[in-house]
């Protein structure tokens, strides 16, 4: 893939946003003339909802970068917005019979969820109470060294019960995030399943409005030089994307050239799983899957917001949270960090000036990079 896409956690006013992208921006990578000469920047604001054209701010500040409006017919030929929302609503008079099974199946998609939030709820509780009576006995024990620990072997006859107590607290940690890791899994099939039978029962794919409205959006999609995804509805922004089954258009979006710039719920969006904070939750210890993402990148868990939503000074809670989500490198994003991630190359880079680009990893530690520094993954 010769696109890159650039990662920022919440940046805290679009004009932050627009000038620390604005080298990306500016320059191109793709491979049709046309399009690199053209520097189009196409929005994808669905996640504001209903103020989905409400981008004129956006506008000033790519303006304000060198990126200027080119008028045609009374439209804005080189800065464009998807208009993802505006489509739904064209298929929603066309085919409500089809919005109607779409609606359905977020609703059902939803009770899903809530059912795999009161397995989770139990399973989280004995994982805090195993830590707990760990702690007890041994203050100095951690999520890590439980997690890690060889087993019962080599007992002193002096030693016996508390190797014995080490020895049960670590296999019932262990199970408790074999069994959470079980329930993401089941999610995910599940609501893939979901998704799948009912478009399928509704026609999806050959209702003759929904292909026009994939088609438009389609040809925005590769006719851009530059793609901005920006935070808001996560809900709503993902859906919408997988409704009109955008992913393979931006995947070939990005092997031409392409490159994104995403924040916040846009950044979410992009990975293979979206990890959620649970709002509900006694403590900030509460991670859930949501759903799955678009999967234009796998090798990167993001989560944004980094320092608000993550204690990222206990180490238990960041070996928790490396261990449940072992597939992927767990990545914090703050306001000011920015991460510069080129599949092409699976290279990812700390790219920003006022802040680091964070990975949790299994032993509870915090590694920060700075601008210039290739994260491990």
């Amino acid at each position: 893939m010769r696109g890159a896409i650039l990662f920022n956690g919440n940046a805290e006013t679009v004009d932050d946003l627009i000038q620390a992208a604005a080298p990306l921006l500016r320059s191109s990578r793709h491979e049709d003339p046309e399009v690199a000469s053209s520097k189009r920047v196409l929005l994808v604001t669905a996640a504001w909802a209903e103020r989905e054209h409400d981008e004129a701010h956006v506008k000033r500040s790519l303006n304000a970068i060198g990126l200027h409006s080119y008028f045609e017919h009374g439209f804005d030929r080189s800065l464009v917005n998807l208009s993802l929302i505006h489509e739904l609503g064209l298929l929603s008079r066309a085919s409500p019979r089809l919005i109607a099974a779409w609606h359905e199946q977020r609703r059902v998609a939803e009770m899903a969820r809530s059912f795999y939030l009161e397995h989770n709820a139990h399973l989280i509780q004995l994982f805090r109470r195993t830590l707990a009576v760990g702690k007890r006995a041994d203050p100095t024990l951690t999520v890590a060294r439980l997690a890690a620990d060889p087993g019962y072997y080599g007992m002193n006859a002096g030693d016996t019960g508390e190797r014995l107590l080490r020895y049960t607290l670590s296999r019932e940690l262990r199970q408790a995030l074999a069994t959470l890791e079980a329930n993401d899994d089941h999610l995910i099939d599940l609501l893939s399943e979901i998704e799948q039978r009912a478009f399928d029962a509704a026609g999806l794919a050959y209702d003759e409005a929904w292909r026009a409205g994939q088609a438009r959006l389609e040809q925005r999609i590769l006719a851009a030089n530059t793609i901005v995804l920006f935070g808001g509805r996560l809900d709503l922004l993902l859906d919408a994307l997988r409704l009109f089954r955008l992913r393979d258009a931006l995947a070939e979006a990005l092997r031409r050239g392409t490159q994104i710039v995403a924040m916040s719920a846009g950044a979410m969006v992009l990975c293979e799983r979206v990890i959620i904070y649970d709002d509900m939750a006694a403590t900030r210890r509460d991670f859930q899957l949501y759903d799955r993402g678009l999967s234009l990148v796998r090798d990167i868990q993001m989560f944004p917001h980094c320092t608000e939503r993550i204690q990222t000074e206990d180490p238990d809670n960041l070996a928790y949270l490396a261990r449940r989500f072992r597939h992927h490198a767990c990545v914090g994003l703050n306001q000011r960090s920015f991460m510069l991630f080129e599949p092409g190359q699976r290279r990812a880079t700390s790219v920003g000036e006022g802040d680091s680009v964070f990975v949790f990893d299994p032993e509870g530690r915090k590694i920060g990079y700075h601008r210039g520094e290739v994260i491990r993954m």
